[in-house]
């Protein structure tokens, strides 16, 4: 049974005889966010019309209603100017209309009747507030009725008032008027509260929902009486859940838009297939590639490849994709308990809108809830023993031989400089130590960036040219030395905007990277390439290729700099290039990156466990208005999904956890700010 809505909102008008309503395009966004929703109305399709003339509303209506089958539900909404004539001809404003000239301008009450008469679908429902509605009635076939029947199979016709009636106190809104209207007002406050639902059975019909609106209405304006009409009735006729999911009673009158369960649902379904990889037992995910089924495993190839089979869920999709490569940018581990995490998030704050909290406000709440469990993280943090490094790196990578490579590592240097993994041409992983050190500077514009995929400079086998103080005629020294072919990487102290445009010109037609640093990095990065640190008041002196350092690998991203040079005499200073085995580099770069931030930032509990703890403790803490409360304890009870993610992969209750799993500190911190800004997001769309 598919369930199809056309809402219709007209109050900008040509005819300036006709004025300006407000309450139609806030009125239908609301109503469109209560049908879309998949826990109240769930309607398959929920077509929008704002502004448009009657020729385009005409051929809306009959889109919408002449492909209908025999079990669908088909809704049409109007609400606009109704404008009547000296005949009682019923007609329904659109944008361009002619106050009285309706006939040629306007929807005449017949078109709309034959179109709802002349529909196979068994469930027809006419949603009218405007003005005078109630004269839809007059030659409707089954007159008007007082005695609501249940209304299953039939047409059904509910409007704001009677044939006489203003739909609202004047037929204008001024600016200090309301900015909604009470007929519409109301049936959203039945159908997304709940309240409309008057036998208790988690339903509501259509004769329900009007008994509601009209005792609404009546109560709190008598001279509006909301009309009912229909004919062919059977069955009862549900419209919706009553509020959301099964034994929940919302508490007040849904303040989500259309947009944000749109994201909310997009959202979901590319989440799920990432959710599924968490964990020690993480499943893979089946995710077609240009019509082929791909079996994958890692965050970020399956958001890659995941394509929405419905389009309206490619939003929300983009919303997975974004935050599971700001997590791998940030941190390198972690995307997949950001995403679980943000999941939860959003449909907590769905269900809190959905009791009528303010949004923005709701955001404020999530804001300071994750500024909160960024301090609990660094509370409960403890360092990361030696001992334990194999294991974290297994429980990142999923791979105990990945494990056992990076604690190999460990033990060859300290874990004191930087790692870089490539792939490499053998069946197993290996590593090499150099002399290199990390920079904690990125490239000077992303222009220079070679490798897409990995936002990143790369160039092997570089000369290096290093500056004290800003870097002058670098189109001179390039002149004057030959580099044979090789790639540049420029090191100075500042770099002028007319130096820099110039390195970006001749990156064109050569593989040159500028980064800046300080005076002490300088030093440190001579003693690692070689070559001399020029000065700017060596005047013309001009640069020789021996005054070059050379790096066998230099890799450049936004946030930092590794230079490789030689192989390591010592241990000062060194570098581990890691040469991983085809189809293991994003494993290897996951355990890697994991490692790194545990041994600069500590560990606290793994499997999701920590930060279900945290999440407890957050929700302890929350302060603020009622509605930043509620913002507070939906992200705080959020922090529980990657836990209950990991035990439901694993088959397990989350107490059983193994309690030795690690996560580092620093992933921990990024999950929690990265799944907030995303939540933030959603909350900040209309």
């Amino acid at each position: 049974m598919g369930r199809h809505a056309l809402l219709v909102a007209t109050g900008e008008y040509d005819d300036v005889r006709l004025s300006r309503l407000r309450a139609p395009e806030q009125d239908v966004e609301r109503l469109a966010a209560v049908l879309e929703d998949p826990d109240v109305g769930g309607f398959t399709t929920v077509e929008v019309l704002r502004d448009r003339t009657d020729h385009e509303i005409r051929r809306a209506v009959e889109e919408v209603l002449a492909p209908r089958e025999a079990d669908d539900l088909v809704l049409l909404y109007f609400s606009c100017h109704g404008l009547t004539t000296a005949a009682r001809r019923l007609y329904f404003a659109a944008s361009n209309t002619v106050q009285d000239r309706p006939a040629g301008t306007a929807i005449p009450r017949s078109f709309l009747n034959e179109q709802l008469e002349d529909c196979r679908a068994s469930g027809r429902v006419l949603v009218l507030d405007c003005c005078f509605s109630g004269a839809f009635v007059e030659g409707f076939k089954a007159g008007p009725t007082d005695v609501l029947d249940d209304v299953g199979e039939g047409y059904v016709v509910m409007t704001a008032s009677n044939a006489y009636e203003y739909a609202f106190e004047q037929d204008s809104l001024s600016l200090d008027a309301p900015l909604a209207s009470l007929f519409t007002d109301v049936l959203i406050e039945g159908l997304a509260g709940g309240a409309a639902d008057l036998d208790g059975d988690g339903w509501i019909d259509v004769d329900e929902l009007f008994r509601y609106a009209r005792a609404e209405v009546r109560a709190r304006r008598p001279d509006q009486t909301p009309q009912f009409f229909a004919h062919g009735s059977s069955q009862p006729l549900r419209i919706a859940r009553a509020g959301g999911a099964p034994g929940r009673r919302p508490r007040g009158t849904a303040s989500y838009t259309s947009g944000q369960l749109l994201v909310a649902r997009g959202f979901r379904a590319a989440a799920e297939p990432v959710c599924r990889t968490l964990g020690p037992m993480g499943r893979r995910s089946v995710v077609f590639v240009d019509g082929r089924p791909v079996e994958l495993a890692d965050a970020s190839a399956i958001v890659d490849a995941f394509q929405p089979d419905d389009p309206r869920d490619r939003l929300g999709a983009a919303y997975v994709r974004d935050l599971v490569l700001e997590v791998r940018r940030e941190a390198g581990d972690g995307a997949a308990s950001a995403v679980a995490v943000a999941r939860g998030a959003i449909g907590g704050l769905v269900d809190a809108m959905r009791d009528g909290h303010h949004p923005v406000r709701l955001m404020r709440g999530v804001t300071a809830a994750a500024a909160r469990a960024a301090a609990l993280v660094d509370e409960a943090t403890r360092p990361l023993a030696p001992a334990e490094l194999p294991a974290l790196a297994t429980a990142a990578s999923g791979d105990a031989g990945i494990g056992a490579l990076v604690g190999a590592v460990a033990a060859r240097t300290g874990w004191r400089g930087p790692v870089l993994v490539e792939e490499g041409r053998r069946f197993e992983p290996e590593f090499e130590v150099h002399r290199g050190l990390r920079l904690d500077r990125g490239y000077a514009s992303s222009q220079f960036v070679t490798d897409t995929a990995g936002r990143a400079a790369v160039a092997e086998d570089a000369w290096v040219l290093l500056t004290a103080g800003p870097l002058t005629g670098v189109e001179r020294i390039l002149d004057r030395v030959d580099l044979g072919g090789r790639p540049l990487l420029v090191v100075c102290e500042a770099l002028p905007h007319a130096e820099l445009a110039e390195l970006l010109k001749i990156a064109q037609a050569r593989d040159v990277v500028a980064v800046t640093a300080g005076p002490d990095e300088l030093e440190r990065l001579q003693g690692v390439v070689g070559g001399t640190v020029h000065y700017p008041y060596w005047g013309n002196d001009p640069v020789l290729l021996s005054s070059l350092g050379r790096a066998a690998k230099v890799v450049v991203t936004e946030q930092d700099t590794v230079v490789l040079a030689g192989p390591a005499a010592t241990d000062d200073d060194t570098a581990v290039l890691v040469r991983a085995a085809a189809g293991d580099v994003a494993r290897v770069r996951r355990a890697v990156g994991a490692v790194d931030s545990a041994v600069r930032d500590g560990v606290l509990r793994g499997g999701g466990v920590g930060l279900a703890e945290l999440g407890a403790r957050l929700a302890r803490d929350a302060t603020g208005t009622p509605e930043e409360v509620a913002g507070w304890q939906a992200f705080a009870a959020a922090l529980a999904e990657p836990a209950a993610r990991i035990a439901e992969n694993a088959a397990l209750p989350v107490a059983d956890l193994d309690p030795a799993l690690l996560d580092p500190a620093g992933v921990a911190r990024t999950v929690i700010t990265a799944a907030a800004r995303t939540t933030s997001r959603f909350l900040l769309v209309h």
